[in-house]
């Protein structure tokens, strides 16, 4: 009888590391992988880039009224926890006449604020920066969602005024 239960005990020991393993290896295809822009359940859509341990995308969306919206997507390419900081996002938009404007995003709840991005994790968020009038180029600097230097520009025209002008 002694060797029964020595048997059905190792059978546990083995079955409860082969429970283990396998969650193990779940949880890394999900972990996302440095360079690829592809995450379970997100879409990196846009211009993309790498600035630090984030891979970012960044689409302009479309406008609601006056207010320009951009898509950021990004993934932390590093095994350790990364900044990522949408309140203070450096954005500028260009109107129509050439004139510049620094826009700030539409928090009215302040909501935004500098979060840390575990290792291999993703995330994704669409924000709206209120304008006096419609914007014909829409520049953020990407760099400074990660507080770093120098700033990496990705520049976007309005879709829409493009589409007003095409036959």
């Amino acid at each position: 009888m002694v060797g029964d239960g020595q048997g059905l005990a190792s059978l546990v020991r083995m079955r409860h590391a082969t429970v283990i393993i396998g969650f193990a290896l779940a949880i890394a295809a999900c972990a996302y992988k440095p360079g690829s822009y592809q995450y379970p359940s997100r879409e990196f859509v846009g211009q993309r880039t790498t600035v630090g341990c984030l891979d970012i995308a960044v689409d302009r969306r479309t406008d609601m009224g006056s207010a320009a919206v951009l898509g950021y997507t990004f993934g932390n390419r590093c095994d350790g926890p990364t900044v990522i900081d949408l309140a203070w996002v450096n954005v500028i938009g260009r109107t129509a006449t050439g004139a510049e404007v620094t826009l700030v995003p539409y928090d009215p709840k302040g909501e935004l604020t500098v979060l840390r991005l575990d290792g291999r994790q993703a995330g994704s968020e669409a924000i709206s920066y209120p304008a006096p009038e419609s914007l014909g180029q829409l520049c953020v600097d990407v760099a400074s969602l990660a507080h770093t230097k120098p700033a990496q520009w990705l520049c976007f025209g309005n879709p829409e005024a493009l589409a007003m002008v095409t036959p």
